[in-house]
Protein backbone atom coordinates (compact mmCIF):
# COMPACT_ATOMS: atom_id res chain seq x y z
CA UNK A 1 0.00 0.00 0.00
CA UNK A 2 1.15 3.26 -0.93
CA UNK A 3 1.56 6.31 1.91
CA UNK A 4 -1.38 8.27 -0.47
CA UNK A 5 -4.17 5.42 -0.21
CA UNK A 6 -6.59 6.87 2.19
CA UNK A 7 -9.43 5.07 0.99
CA UNK A 8 -9.79 1.44 1.15
CA UNK A 9 -12.59 -0.70 0.25
CA UNK A 10 -13.11 -4.67 1.55
CA UNK A 11 -15.89 -6.12 0.24
CA UNK A 12 -17.19 -9.06 2.53
CA UNK A 13 -19.29 -12.29 2.55
CA UNK A 14 -18.61 -14.15 5.24
CA UNK A 15 -16.01 -16.70 4.75
CA UNK A 16 -13.11 -16.61 6.33
CA UNK A 17 -11.10 -15.46 3.44
CA UNK A 18 -13.19 -11.95 3.13
CA UNK A 19 -12.81 -11.44 7.56
CA UNK A 20 -8.82 -12.16 7.08
CA UNK A 21 -8.72 -9.97 4.55
CA UNK A 22 -10.77 -7.48 6.40
CA UNK A 23 -8.50 -8.01 9.48
CA UNK A 24 -5.47 -7.20 7.43
CA UNK A 25 -7.34 -3.83 6.11
CA UNK A 26 -7.57 -2.72 9.48
CA UNK A 27 -3.96 -2.95 9.92
CA UNK A 28 -3.48 -0.87 6.94
CA UNK A 29 -5.76 1.32 7.70
CA UNK A 30 -5.20 2.39 10.96
CA UNK A 31 -1.16 2.53 9.99
CA UNK A 32 -1.74 4.42 7.25
CA UNK A 33 -4.94 6.60 8.47
CA UNK A 34 -6.62 5.59 5.80
CA UNK A 35 -10.57 5.90 5.94
CA UNK A 36 -11.94 1.81 5.76
CA UNK A 37 -15.05 0.46 3.90
CA UNK A 38 -16.84 -2.62 3.78
CA UNK A 39 -19.72 -3.68 1.07
CA UNK A 40 -21.74 -6.76 1.62
CA UNK A 41 -24.00 -7.09 -1.59
CA UNK A 42 -26.64 -9.49 -1.85
CA UNK A 43 -27.35 -10.85 -5.59
CA UNK A 44 -30.82 -10.75 -6.59
CA UNK A 45 -31.89 -13.00 -8.99
CA UNK A 46 -33.35 -12.07 -12.55
CA UNK A 47 -37.27 -13.04 -11.79
CA UNK A 48 -37.19 -10.37 -9.08
CA UNK A 49 -36.93 -5.81 -9.50
CA UNK A 50 -33.61 -4.45 -7.97
CA UNK A 51 -35.81 -2.89 -5.18
CA UNK A 52 -37.02 -6.21 -4.05
CA UNK A 53 -36.47 -6.87 -0.02
CA UNK A 54 -35.49 -9.99 -0.59
CA UNK A 55 -36.09 -11.11 2.81
CA UNK A 56 -33.94 -14.64 3.04
CA UNK A 57 -31.06 -12.23 2.00
CA UNK A 58 -30.65 -9.37 4.30
CA UNK A 59 -30.42 -11.33 7.33
CA UNK A 60 -26.81 -12.94 6.26
CA UNK A 61 -25.96 -9.55 4.99
CA UNK A 62 -26.74 -7.89 8.52
CA UNK A 63 -25.09 -10.88 10.30
CA UNK A 64 -21.92 -10.62 8.00
CA UNK A 65 -21.34 -6.66 8.51
CA UNK A 66 -22.19 -7.13 11.91
CA UNK A 67 -19.19 -9.59 12.64
CA UNK A 68 -17.15 -7.15 10.64
CA UNK A 69 -17.86 -4.39 12.78
CA UNK A 70 -16.84 -6.65 15.77
CA UNK A 71 -13.79 -7.30 14.38
CA UNK A 72 -13.16 -3.55 13.61
CA UNK A 73 -13.72 -3.01 17.10
CA UNK A 74 -11.57 -6.03 18.16
CA UNK A 75 -8.70 -4.26 16.17
CA UNK A 76 -9.40 -0.39 17.15
CA UNK A 77 -10.52 0.57 13.67
CA UNK A 78 -13.42 2.35 12.35
CA UNK A 79 -15.53 1.39 9.06
CA UNK A 80 -18.62 2.21 6.88
CA UNK A 81 -20.20 -1.12 6.29
CA UNK A 82 -22.90 -1.43 4.04
CA UNK A 83 -25.37 -3.75 2.63
CA UNK A 84 -26.37 -3.25 -0.92
CA UNK A 85 -28.46 -5.07 -3.71
CA UNK A 86 -27.11 -5.71 -7.18
CA UNK A 87 -27.36 -8.39 -10.00
CA UNK A 88 -23.86 -9.26 -9.44
CA UNK A 89 -21.31 -8.79 -7.23
CA UNK A 90 -18.51 -7.28 -9.73
CA UNK A 91 -19.99 -4.46 -11.00
CA UNK A 92 -21.72 -3.38 -7.95
CA UNK A 93 -18.19 -3.67 -6.29
CA UNK A 94 -16.59 -1.70 -9.30
CA UNK A 95 -19.22 0.42 -9.05
CA UNK A 96 -18.83 1.30 -5.40
CA UNK A 97 -15.52 1.82 -5.54
CA UNK A 98 -15.61 4.13 -8.05
CA UNK A 99 -18.42 6.29 -6.73
CA UNK A 100 -16.82 6.59 -3.26
CA UNK A 101 -13.24 7.31 -4.91
CA UNK A 102 -11.49 4.21 -3.16
CA UNK A 103 -8.12 3.61 -3.78
CA UNK A 104 -7.65 0.72 -3.17
CA UNK A 105 -10.01 -2.68 -3.18
CA UNK A 106 -8.77 -5.35 -0.83
CA UNK A 107 -10.61 -8.85 -1.82
CA UNK A 108 -10.87 -12.16 -0.01
CA UNK A 109 -10.59 -15.49 -1.92
CA UNK A 110 -11.23 -18.71 -0.87
CA UNK A 111 -8.88 -21.30 -1.94
CA UNK A 112 -10.17 -23.76 -4.91
CA UNK A 113 -8.34 -25.93 -7.08
CA UNK A 114 -10.41 -24.23 -10.12
CA UNK A 115 -9.51 -25.45 -13.73
CA UNK A 116 -10.61 -23.86 -16.83
CA UNK A 117 -10.49 -20.37 -18.24
CA UNK A 118 -11.76 -18.27 -14.79
CA UNK A 119 -9.60 -19.84 -12.07
CA UNK A 120 -10.34 -16.55 -9.64
CA UNK A 121 -14.40 -17.08 -10.01
CA UNK A 122 -16.32 -14.53 -11.65
CA UNK A 123 -16.56 -11.47 -8.80
CA UNK A 124 -12.81 -11.65 -8.60
CA UNK A 125 -12.21 -11.44 -12.50
CA UNK A 126 -14.44 -9.14 -12.86
CA UNK A 127 -12.67 -6.56 -11.19
CA UNK A 128 -9.48 -7.47 -11.89
CA UNK A 129 -10.59 -6.33 -15.35
CA UNK A 130 -13.18 -3.30 -14.62
CA UNK A 131 -11.66 -2.09 -10.96
CA UNK A 132 -11.36 2.04 -11.15
CA UNK A 133 -8.63 1.45 -8.57
CA UNK A 134 -5.98 -1.02 -7.23
CA UNK A 135 -6.85 -4.26 -6.35
CA UNK A 136 -5.29 -6.61 -4.12
CA UNK A 137 -6.11 -10.38 -3.83
CA UNK A 138 -5.78 -12.02 -0.55
CA UNK A 139 -6.19 -15.19 -0.95
CA UNK A 140 -6.01 -18.29 2.05
CA UNK A 141 -3.66 -20.60 1.34
CA UNK A 142 -3.93 -23.56 -0.25
CA UNK A 143 -5.01 -27.28 1.92
CA UNK A 144 -2.29 -29.60 2.25
CA UNK A 145 -2.64 -32.26 -0.68
CA UNK A 146 -3.79 -34.99 1.73
CA UNK A 147 -7.18 -33.16 2.29
CA UNK A 148 -7.97 -32.87 -1.66
CA UNK A 149 -11.18 -34.69 -2.41
CA UNK A 150 -10.73 -37.48 -5.42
Amino acid sequence: MRPTDKRILVPVNGVRASEDAFRWACHLARQNKAELHSVYISEIPLEFSLNTELVQDNPRGEQVLSRIEAIAAEEKCRVQAQLLQARHAGPAIALEAEDRNMEMIILGLSYRRRLGPNPLGSTASYLLNHAPCQILFWREPPLPVATWKR
